[in-house]
């Protein structure tokens, strides 16, 4: 570009495009995304980086042990940290404006440099992350032939996609034998535009599969309808990823493919939801152990039991007695024989000497029960019992023990 300029020009102040509208360049208070990429991309690292130290601390306090999914989520993490970092140096050498905002003196060899290994890392960090999420299927799930035969096809679908790419940018980016960087291998490398979209076709094929992958997988475990919701839910956190892919997609077809003035400012957008993509399939990945911290560790801890009894015993407390109530609650006794303490409501003392023991009274008479439950937990007991033994039987306000078929 410098060499079609009259010697002499000063390149800060000449732009790299004309603006559509005719007004003239803003070089220094124009729109900017470098605000975004700063606050979008802080917030993502710190949800994601918490949600992976989470992760690492529950398997290792559960298992002791890290397996491979958990490495490659890590390392998916960390080179995303750098990626971004690279990027976001990138907009702050003077590239984070529309493309008639920008000095044709912030294409440096520099810049270029940044912007291959940019590049370069974000195929690395992509391939980590989603790889990550096919080996934890294969170690949890992977007793199911057809989940292992999808995490495979997408180890190799992701693999064979972000490879390609590298070698791509490798052979079109890098200055050939006595170019240096600058305008001639900027322009060879603009010429690599169908692989970019060929990634991130691969890209949303990827995140689709993770995304469907654990809804037949959680219909088919054997759970409770509540914990069957509570984790779809989880993993619909997943969504997010797909729209932020196939926000990313669109936008390498701008780029590539549509007539825009602007291709430094579309070129950003694809940036930011690359690293977004990452960082929102790290959550994704992390998400299960949340669950699991929650459940396994967090439940068991004194403070959840100090937190779960001050919230809960008020009502426990406030909860009106039988009597008052005018419900058909057997009497409660604070202090039985051979049960000094107990809670349980107790049935009446004047019992029928059969010669044999009520033992599920204290096991199925408990406060949390009311009377329909007990009777229908006794009448279960009976049947598995002799004809001698005896039943609770209201008459006239009281409870007595009865064995109607003995005359009791």
């Amino acid at each position: 570009m410098s060499a079609e300029l009259p010697p002499g020009m000063d390149l800060s102040m000449i732009p790299l495009a004309a603006n559509p509208s005719g007004a003239p360049p803003d070089f220094d208070h124009g729109p900017s995304l470098e605000p975004v990429v700063l606050g979008t991309g802080i917030t993502f690292i710190i949800i994601s980086s918490l949600m992976l130290m989470l992760r690492f601390y529950t398997g290792l306090k559960k298992s002791r042990r890290l397996f491979a999914d958990d490495w490659l989520c890590l390392v998916g993490e960390i080179v995303g940290i750098v990626q971004w970092a690279v990027l976001y140096t990138i907009l702050h050498n003077g590239l984070s404006r529309h493309t008639w905002d920008t000095r044709v003196s912030a294409i440096t060899p520099y810049v270029l440099k940044l912007q291959l290994g940019n590049q370069m890392l974000a195929a690395v960090t992509h391939f980590c992350v989603k790889a990550s999420l096919a080996f934890f299927f294969m170690r949890v799930f992977g007793t199911l032939n057809w989940v292992r035969i999808v995490c495979y096809f997408l180890l190799v679908l992701t693999f064979a996609s972000y490879l390609s790419y590298e070698i791509v940018v490798i052979i079109y980016c890098i200055p050939r034998a006595g170019e240096e960087w600058g305008p001639v291998s900027l322009a060879r490398c603009t010429t690599s535009a169908p692989s970019t979209i060929a990634v991130g076709v691969c890209s949303v094929v990827a995140d689709l599969i993770i995304f469907v992958l654990p809804f037949p997988i959680i219909a088919g475990l054997s759970l409770n309808s509540q914990r069957k919701k509570g984790l779809a839910v989880v993993f619909l956190v997943g969504l997010l990823v797909v729209i932020t892919s196939v926000v990313g997609l669109a936008y390498r077809i701008i780029v590539s493919y549509e007539s825009t003035n602007d291709p430094l400012w579309h070129g950003g957008n694809v940036a930011i939801t690359a690293y977004m993509e990452i960082f929102g399939t790290v959550i994704v990945a992390c998400s299960p152990s949340l669950s699991s911290f929650w459940v396994n560790i967090f439940m068991q801890t004194q403070l959840y039991s100090s937190i779960h009894s001050r919230l809960f015993s008020s009502g426990r407390s406030t909860r009106p007695s039988a009597a008052a109530s005018g419900r058909d609650y057997p009497s409660a006794a604070s202090a039985n024989k051979g049960h000094a303490g107990s809670s349980a409501y107790s049935l009446p003392s004047k019992r029928p000497h059969t010669g044999q023991t009520n033992a599920s009274s204290k096991e199925l008479v408990t406060e949390d029960l009311p009377l329909s439950a007990i009777q229908k937990s006794t009448i279960i007991v009976q049947k598995t019992s002799q004809d001698s033994s005896p039943e609770p039987v209201k008459e006239n306000g009281r409870w007595e023990l009865r064995n109607t078929s003995k005359g009791w």
